[in-house]
């Protein structure tokens, strides 16, 4: 019994680390005005209509719900990779998913 609230404890502790923790340690903030087109992919991950009334210069939006499909289908980059996203937790989820298509270095910032 005591084995199995251990490995319960284990599992759900390897489940916050994946979920909330590890994301934070390859997501890296960086400022709009250091973002130019030759070193970077900027991918703008919020929905159409917010990318639409205020869009980040040369970014590509790509909405959160349609990242999977776009990362299989279509989008291929081989420099390192800006988020747009209107706040933390979209660009984490979206970080978390293109670090299984191992993009390396992902970076964040917030749209204005």
């Amino acid at each position: 019994m005591e084995l199995l609230v251990i490995l319960a404890s284990i599992g759900l502790l390897a489940f916050v680390l994946n979920q909330y923790v590890l994301p934070y340690n390859y997501l890296k903030k960086i400022d709009q005005q250091s973002i130019n087109d030759d070193r970077y992919c900027v991918i703008d991950v919020r929905d159409y209509v917010s990318a639409h009334r205020s869009p980040f210069p040369s970014a590509e939006n790509i909405p959160l719900s349609y990242l999977p499909r776009a990362l299989k289908e279509r989008f291929d980059c081989s420099k390192e990779i800006v988020l747009v996203s209107d706040d933390v937790r979209g660009a984490r989820i979206a970080a978390k998913m293109m670090r299984k298509k191992k993009f390396k270095s992902i970076y964040y910032t917030r749209a204005c």
